[in-house]
């Protein structure tokens, strides 16, 4: 047994006898990490350390590191040191149903954690502290913290074409907070029915519920959401850039088609800038919200460009919601981190945004590029959509279930959705919708492995 300290932690690794020292390490740590031991997220010594601590040459801990790295079991960052993965262990209390250890994610909808720019945004954060005034920490402006707001406005103009000033846009903790306090207004103003593109993401119909209006499902095509369909509604939350999880790009005719729609009608369009970001092989699309800043309202988060764990969100209002807005959020008390919105603030009039988001845009466009090779090399009769932007792919099916096929990657520990755990209403095509984001680096390999296997076959698929 040897026991190695990290930062004042003891760690535990039976390196035994019989073996060579190389071979020893790395079964040591291999299993320790399988056994649940060593925890996700743990940090490793470094290399040099733990070679003088185990009386063995530092290129014994190369080695052994490299392997497991390779195997998934470690993430190792050049210049952050080694940590543990997040890989599922297996239950020894019981044969394992699933015995490879990997948990693999396809689902879409978010960055990849371990891409998170931790250094800069520490940095935006220890310069918030050192130089910020004390009524940073009082009870700040209900609608936000202004050097965000004008940080957001400029932002939103150069890179989205959204028209605005500070003065109408509202920080919220995150988007679903947005759209609960969105709704919960048109409810309060008399709106009984907010339309809904079908298939969406679910809990955009269950927060507009929960809020008080009935929900309309609204069919989309390859041109985008029916506008035709609309109705008597009194608000339609839509994808314009990424239709998700379809992918479509909201087309020109449709766009003016809706903007029409809610002049002449006094509806109001949600546009929720889903996978703005994220263009790969198109020419970016401007915000809806700049063909009309009274009808239109502009919805952004931090969640995709920077992480789910920013927890900031915002609202671009039209004039005339505004104050019903700052109502509904007075009722509520909700609050959001002040030195989390200064934080992103300087992340954003510093250029880090935007050098993380361009080194994001490339990072997933390989993904996608080696998720598309995988998909027209071994799928069967899948028709793949919504590859020009985003996070993730649809591939529609013509001949096959894709309830079997969810399960059968179950059955392999791969996670997986379909349209249907999209719908909010009648479907009439199958789909699987495959993320791409989710894996670390490290694990993206696996992923594209485990996703061949489910879907083996030797037919070609259709790209458009």
């Amino acid at each position: 047994m040897h026991v190695s300290k990290v930062d004042q932690l003891d760690i535990l690794l039976d390196v035994g006898s019989g073996r060579t020292r190389a071979v020893a390490v790395e079964r040591a740590l291999r299993q320790s990490i399988v056994d649940g031991y060593l925890v996700p997220g743990t940090r490793l010594p470094s290399t040099r350390e733990l070679a003088g601590e185990l009386g063995c040459a530092r290129a014994t801990v190369v080695a052994a590191y490299e392997q497991l790295g390779a195997e998934g079991y470690l993430v190792i960052v050049a210049g952050s040191g080694t940590t543990v993965a997040n890989i599922q262990r297996t239950d020894t209390s019981r044969p394992s149903e699933h015995p490879n250890p990997f948990f693999v994610e396809l689902l879409p909808g978010e960055p990849d954690p371990s891409s998170f720019p931790r250094q800069a945004w520490a940095a935006a954060v220890r310069k918030v502290l050192q130089t910020s005034p004390d009524d940073l920490l009082r009870y700040g402006d209900r609608q936000g913290l202004v050097t965000l707001r004008e940080a957001l406005a400029a932002y939103l103009a150069r890179s989205r074409a959204v028209v605005t000033d500070p003065s109408r846009i509202v920080i919220f903790g995150g988007f679903a907070a947005a759209l609960s306090a969105l709704a919960a207004t048109f409810h309060r103003l008399g709106i009984e029915r907010v339309a809904v593109e079908n298939p969406c993401l679910p809990s955009i119909a269950r927060i507009v519920a929960a809020a008080g209006p009935h929900i309309a499902p609204i069919a989309i095509d390859a041109e985008g959401l029916l506008v035709e369909e609309l109705g008597d509604v009194g608000a339609v939350t839509c994808t314009p850039a990424h239709q998700y999880p379809v992918g479509v790009v909201l087309s020109p005719a449709r766009r003016a088609a809706l903007v029409t729609w809610a002049r002449e009608s006094g509806g109001w369009i949600v546009e929720d800038d889903y996978d703005g970001e994220f263009r790969y092989d198109r020419r970016p699309v401007g915000a809806l919200q700049g063909l009309d800043h009274e009808r239109v309202i502009y919805g952004g988060t931090a969640s995709k460009s920077l992480a789910p764990g920013v927890a900031l969100a915002w609202l671009v209002l039209p004039s005339a919601l505004l104050e019903s807005v700052l109502d509904t959020m007075r009722a509520r008390r909700d609050r959001v981190s002040a030195i989390e919105q200064a934080a992103l603030a300087t992340f954003i009039m510093s250029g880090r945004l935007d050098r993380h988001v361009r080194a994001q845009r490339l990072r997933y466009r390989r993904r996608r590029d080696a998720m598309m090779r995988i998909l027209t090399d071994d799928a069967r009769s899948l028709e793949v959509t919504g590859v020009s932007a985003g996070l993730h792919l649809t591939a529609l099916l013509h001949d096959r279930d894709e309830r079997e096929i969810i399960e059968r990657a179950a059955q392999r520990s791969v996670a997986m959705f379909g349209l249907a755990d999209h719908a909010v209403g009648p479907l009439t095509q199958q789909g699987l919708v495959i993320g791409y984001s989710r894996s670390a680096s490290h694990a993206f390999p696996r992923a594209l492995e485990m996703l061949s296997d489910v879907l083996s076959g030797p037919a070609r698929a259709r790209v458009r």
